[in-house]
């Protein structure tokens, strides 16, 4: 009888221990697999429709009568020849965001965003890694002519939308016979949206974040009375000159005034930045290179004033926003012109 007893306290205890390992594995084994979760979605760079701001990016509040510079259509940019046997180019009146800044030899060349459905535009040069930053902060489709090798290194090259002559593109690309190569390169804005749909949406679900602009014009409190602006790369030297019945601003090249080669209309600017920040060479020894994360100080013109602002960009693809009186700022009807200065241009700065 002893043994029997004892026989049944052993079979017991041994169900027991079975019964605590069973519950031990299974409570293990309904663990997520994080590390399966984070390698199955994996997004592939042309899927990408917007590019989010960063997590510590507030979302944008809209003022009354007012929107976000690119709520229909992720815009295209477009690298625009700016010597003078490239200009007037065409497309720019209608354009909404330009940045002109070096390239080589203190030449410039325009960044330039715009969404219109369909017209010409050019002329159009080659790539250029300072301007990498800037295209991807509105996951533009980046519309250029060759020297893809010396942006391929930059932090965000998979996350630029090409459209490149020398790449699949090249087809939508043509020479007009009135002046003379490099400097008669253009492509129709239909064709860029046509080739960037067949990789990703070019419609946008929701605005991009980053600049906004307002329905009607409204002066800002304070600021300083600057009719004109001057300033120079090279030679010729360059101004923005403020007509008060338009509340606009007239791009000029030395004393040429600057239309669209299509309309044969003056360019107008409804606002006008001002930026210094420091170029640096790339290991190329060529070509310029701009750290664009961080922060500045820059000069705002619009309504025939000048404000002191502030500019930040906080990741390579979060949007540049602009802070006057510490409030984020609304620009003012019309196309918006950035000019990107190095240390020698930003000493020929005139007011007037």
């Amino acid at each position: 009888m002893k043994r029997l007893v004892l026989l049944v306290l052993i079979v017991v205890a041994f169900a027991a221990l079975m019964f605590t390992s069973c519950t031990r594995v299974d409570s293990a084994d309904s663990t997520p697999d994080t590390s399966m979760t984070t390698s199955s979605v994996t997004v592939e760079p042309t899927t990408i429709i917007t590019i989010p701001a960063p997590p510590e990016t507030e979302p944008d509040a809209i003022p009354t009568e007012a929107k976000h510079l690119f709520d229909k259509k992720v815009p295209i940019a477009l690298m625009i020849n700016n010597t003078a046997s490239a200009r007037p180019q065409s497309g720019i009146g209608q354009a909404k965001l330009i940045y002109q800044m070096m390239t080589e030899g203190r030449t410039t060349r325009l960044l330039m965003f715009t969404d219109v459905d369909e017209g010409v535009l050019g002329p159009v040069r080659s790539a250029r890694p300072a301007y990498l930053d800037l295209v991807v902060q509105y996951n533009a489709l980046y519309t250029y002519a060759g020297n893809g090798s010396v942006i391929g290194a930059s932090p965000v090259n998979d996350l630029v939308r090409r459209v490149d002559a020398l790449g699949a593109a090249g087809r939508l690309f043509y020479r007009m016979p009135h002046r003379k190569a490099p400097h008669n390169l253009y492509i129709k804005a239909e064709s860029i949206y046509v080739f960037g749909e067949k990789r990703a949406p070019v419609e946008l679900s929701e605005p991009l974040p980053g600049l906004m602009i307002r329905e009607a014009f409204v002066q800002p409190d304070g600021g300083e009375e600057v009719a004109r602006i001057d300033y120079r790369f090279n030679k010729p030297s360059e101004s923005f000159r403020y007509d008060e019945s338009k509340k606009m601003y007239t791009k000029y090249n030395g004393d040429v005034l600057l239309v669209d080669e299509l309309t044969k209309e003056p360019v107008e600017v409804g606002n006008v930045f001002l930026i210094h920040v420091p170029h640096e060479l790339m290991p190329n020894g060529v070509h310029i290179k701009i750290d664009w994360i961080g922060s500045g100080e820059a000069l705002y013109f619009t309504g025939g004033k000048m404000y002191d602002v502030t500019w930040s960009k906080k990741s390579h693809s979060a949007p540049m926003v602009f802070e006057l009186n510490g409030e984020k700022l609304v620009l003012n009807p019309g196309l918006t012109w950035i000019v990107v200065l190095d240390g020698q241009a930003n000493r020929t700065v005139v007011f007037d």
